[in-house]
């Protein structure tokens, strides 16, 4: 091989190394929650606090306050013992419960799984064999050969995530293991 032949090879494999690398920066930026909305109320006037009252049974006026958070179970606010009863016993009798809770426990367990990808798999086996010859084969019907034979074998492989691609698969695992577990009916919210 010729100095000049020698010397464009390593160049050529200078820009393939370069290139890969460069490339591997362009799988995307990572994911950044965008800002919450500006607005400052449900419609285009501000909510008036507190409401008009009237003059009947529970007709007392009442009031918005924003940034406060309903509990999930909203229910109990009411002071209503028959309610609270009537929706304990919906809740207890559910099969719509034990279905998202048996999602959610589905979702968490392909979170496990998605990132026993970011580790080394280990594969072993062992393959035993006993066999017998016959000297007749070749001619001497007296002699018999017996061996064994053992296999061992291992096998490690690895796959790193040069490129970020198992990350993301576990990122969109997460995200949906987090929005499983607002399936849980007695997890909801209103905002």
């Amino acid at each position: 091989m010729t100095v000049g032949r020698a010397s464009s090879v390593g160049t050529l494999a200078l820009a393939l190394a370069l290139a890969l690398v460069v490339g591997g920066c362009a799988v995307g930026p990572d994911f950044k929650r965008p800002a919450a909305p500006t607005d400052t109320g449900y419609g285009g006037r501000p909510v008036s606090t507190p409401t008009a009252a009237a003059k009947v049974r529970g007709g007392e006026a009442q009031q918005f306050i924003a940034d406060r958070d309903i509990p999930g179970d909203w229910w109990t606010l009411f002071h209503s013992a028959p309610l609270n009863r009537l929706i304990e016993q919906s809740l207890r009798a559910s099969p719509d419960l034990d279905a998202a809770q048996a999602a959610l426990r589905q979702a968490r367990e392909n979170v496990r799984a998605g990132e026993g990808a970011l580790f080394p798999t280990a594969n072993a086996s062992l393959q035993a064999e006993r066999q017998r010859l016959s000297g007749a084969a070749f001619g001497q019907p007296n002699v018999h050969s017996t061996f064994s034979l053992v296999t061992p074998t291992l096998n490690v492989s690895y796959a790193p995530d040069v490129f970020g691609g198992t990350r993301r698969q576990i990122e969109s695992l997460n995200a949906q293991a987090e929005y499983q577990s607002f399936q849980d009916p007695r997890r909801r919210r209103m905002c």
